[in-house]
């Protein structure tokens, strides 16, 4: 399971934490987004907005794929051309 650390005050996300669904979602495993400029908090701390120091909840919290669906992955060789086209 993933989700987002957003910040109840300023709505920005900071990072995303992720976890199972057996295990809690804690601190240390927090992802700090790209660019993120605040401190990474310490075993203990809570986490707050890197941008407003605002309190922070847990959204959008959904699972991670095991493993990227085939159409993203590169393919070896040509790429076929479609046997539909458009007219012209």
């Amino acid at each position: 399971m993933v989700g987002d650390i957003k910040c109840y005050h300023c709505g920005h996300i900071s990072g995303q934490v992720e976890g199972t669904r057996a295990d809690r979602l804690v601190i240390h495993t927090f992802k700090p987004r790209p660019g993120y400029q605040g401190p990474l908090p310490q075993k203990g701390q809570r986490l707050r907005c890197e941008r407003c120091q605002g309190p922070v909840y847990l959204e959008d919290l959904r699972p991670v794929p095991d493993e990227l669906p085939s159409v993203l992955l590169p393919t070896s060789g040509k790429r076929s051309r479609s046997s539909r086209t458009k007219a012209a």
